[in-house]
């Protein structure tokens, strides 16, 4: 088995990624769109592939960046954004279950402060305004 410093060095590949770039923002953002339904969530996770894919080139992990390599890496912010969404939503659903019990002594406190002649008693009415 080898180890890391077998492996052989990686030349950068930023200008590469810069080239690139332009012809496969569209790829990218065309594979992302029709599966999230939405062009916002798209733009995002566009960006955030590119984001990865800079990161990836600076550390030097990328053998050979083609847009193929990147459509993948679409792919996984996409899974990824589909299981963030599937935690919230369980999240929320668990919430909305969720019996609240509020253990507030305020109002018991309140009640055995307050003498009880003046709890019990009806506030006086007021007259009826002339007409």
């Amino acid at each position: 088995m080898g180890t890391d410093d077998d492996r052989i060095p990686v030349p950068d590949q930023g200008p590469i990624l810069l080239a690139l770039y332009d012809r496969a923002l569209p790829e990218v953002f065309g594979y992302l769109l029709p599966r999230c339904g939405s062009t916002s969530v798209a733009e995002d996770l566009t960006s955030e592939t590119f984001v990865a894919a800079v990161t990836a080139v600076r550390e030097r992990k990328v053998p050979r960046l083609t847009t193929a390599w990147l459509v993948g890496v679409a792919r996984h912010k996409l899974v990824d954004h589909w299981r963030r969404e599937e935690r919230e939503s369980c999240r929320l659903q668990a919430v909305a279950n969720e019996t609240v019990v509020v253990d507030d002594p305020w109002d018991a406190r309140c009640t055995s402060r307050c003498p009880t002649s003046t709890t019990s008693t009806r506030a006086p009415s007021l007259p009826a305004p002339p007409r």
